[in-house]
């Protein structure tokens, strides 16, 4: 972490392990001797701020119809903050995508005996694009390996989760949040410098 002292205004790297996350510290600066205010390190992928027509949306849609795979994805997804619909079959989603916009989507492969995935992703990909690019759909596979963006392109989703890699499932979903927003942050900053939005 890079500070600078308010009073002398010597610049000092302080390695992050030595900067508690959970409270300020203070520093003495080791030229003029001032206490610098270190404010607390908090984990970048603490909670995930979407929004809808400027109001907060923390909705997540959970389309996972094995029960145990649902409940591990449900209390993961409701731990960072979200606020989790889980159903059990393609026509209660869509009847959800009619009346909500989800940040984020949760897609198993085996959804509603396969139909569901056909399903959702045909909904999406009629949607204006300004809403699409608001949800971060997930699909979670058996047969496609976490993080391959092809194969996430060609199923027209933002990211893939194999099933065997549900021990670091908060991880990973972190880091497809993380990458969704960084990505669409600055693909709207460019729309708006062309003068396109």
């Amino acid at each position: 972490m890079n500070v600078t002292c308010d009073s002398c205004k010597t610049r000092l790297t302080i390695p992050d392990n030595k900067v508690p996350q959970d409270r300020d510290s203070i520093f003495k600066c080791p030229k003029c001797k001032e206490k610098i205010k270190v404010p607390a390190v908090k984990p970048e992928n603490q909670n995930f701020d979407f929004y809808f027509e400027g109001k907060l949306n923390t909705l997540a849609l959970i389309c996972v119809g094995d029960n145990d795979l649902q409940k591990k994805v449900y209390f993961e997804v409701h731990n960072i903050g979200f606020n989790v619909n889980a159903v059990s079959t393609s026509k209660e989603a869509l009847k959800k995508l009619e009346y909500y916009i989800y940040p984020l989507i949760i897609l198993d492969e085996d959804f509603d005996q396969n139909k569901g995935v056909k399903r959702i992703i045909e909904k999406l990909n009629t949607i204006d694009m300004s809403l699409r690019r608001q949800i971060c759909l997930v699909l979670l596979s058996k047969q496609l390996n976490t993080n391959d963006n092809m194969s996430a392109l060609h199923a027209s989703v933002n990211s893939v989760i194999h099933v065997d890699d549900m021990a670091h499932f908060t991880d990973l979903l972190h880091k497809t949040l993380t990458d969704h927003k960084n990505f669409y942050t600055v693909f709207n900053a460019s729309l708006k410098l062309t003068g396109q939005v």
